[in-house]
């Protein structure tokens, strides 16, 4: 039975998503005691708004505030769209956000992490990330980054991540994020 949860948010809905690869190689990097999930349905989410808070909380996101909420920490990889972040991912956030104050993000622990087939590997989103988790007193993680560029030749047909030193440099990443959510053990490089 898992002592700790990490969520992970994908930016992207895409089949091929480099961003959800990523995640899933997270996920097969934390220890055997930590339980990785991946959230998905985010694209059911109607664009947040105030008329749909409160008393007419969509189920969709309750439930997404409350897996949250109930997680130790908080991986978020999203591919760069016009030099950010997704829509996708910001609706997320924006229904996780509130109410303002005390929703699930303050004091939680986030990693934000990115893949693009591009050179810069999310640098632009990723910024764009972490000034956002610092508007919702989010705790991010500050090292390593995880830009992982030309992503194409990093993952295989079968969309595992088995490009070594980028799987080394997410390993790492695993480590320092159980440390900094919580858990004092370390994962190991498979």
């Amino acid at each position: 039975m898992a002592s700790h949860l990490i969520v992970g948010i994908s930016g992207s809905i895409s089949s091929g998503s480099y961003n959800t690869k990523l995640l899933r190689a997270f996920g097969e990097l934390v220890p055997s005691d930590v339980e990785f999930r991946l959230l998905e349905g985010l694209d059911t989410l109607p664009f947040y708004s105030p008329d749909l808070d409160g008393e007419n909380l969509p189920e969709q996101a309750r439930q997404l505030r409350e897996t949250v909420r109930a997680a130790d920490g908080l991986v978020v990889a999203s591919p760069e769209y016009n030099y950010s972040y997704t829509a996708l991912a910001k609706n997320a956030i924006d229904w996780l956000s509130r109410p303002y104050g005390s929703h699930p993000l303050v004091g939680k622990a986030v990693a934000v992490i990115g893949a693009s087939q591009g050179l810069l590997g999310t640098v632009r989103a990723q910024l764009h990330l972490r000034d956002v988790f610092h508007a919702t007193q989010s705790d991010v993680l500050a090292r390593p980054e995880v830009f992982v560029t030309q992503a194409a030749s990093k993952f295989n047909a079968e969309g595992h991540l088995v490009d070594a030193p980028t799987r080394e440099l997410l390993a790492s990443l695993v480590d320092a994020f159980m440390d900094h959510s919580g858990r004092q053990e370390t994962a190991q490089v498979a």
